[in-house]
């Protein structure tokens, strides 16, 4: 187990792969685990606009949390990758080194959609 984790393309490629899983749990995972009713933020169900508020600001919180310990192991990953290049394939890094940035696009759609925008009952 050693050997695969001293090669960073196989870092990359667990990385990158894990994303696939790990996105959509970040983001609905906020959803589910600190929401009542169905997770509409405008839902009665939810009850007085404070518990809502405050509901709503923990989800975005786990899902802004996860989002960017996402980003931060996609940069660290990106490093080593890029620190070894001379000993891999060039073809190997660049492959590798694409599919941690298209995943790392995840983690900032993530973050863009549950951000600093927060939620909005408009018009009402």
């Amino acid at each position: 187990m050693r050997l695969l984790l001293d090669r960073p393309f196989v870092l990359a490629w667990m990385y990158a792969l894990a994303s696939v899983a790990l996105g959509p749990f970040i983001f609905l995972g906020g959803y589910l685990f600190f929401t009542d009713g169905v997770g509409d933020y405008c839902d009665e169900i939810h009850g007085d606009a404070a518990a809502r508020d405050a509901a709503f600001r923990a989800a975005q919180t786990f899902q802004v949390t996860g989002a960017a310990v996402m980003l931060a192991l996609g940069l660290l990953v990106l490093i080593r990758l890029w620190s070894r290049r001379r000993d891999i394939n060039w073809y190997l890094v660049a492959l590798s080194g694409f599919a941690v940035m298209i995943m790392m696009g995840g983690s900032v759609l993530v973050v863009l959609l549950s951000g600093p925008g927060g939620q909005s009952c408009w018009p009402n």
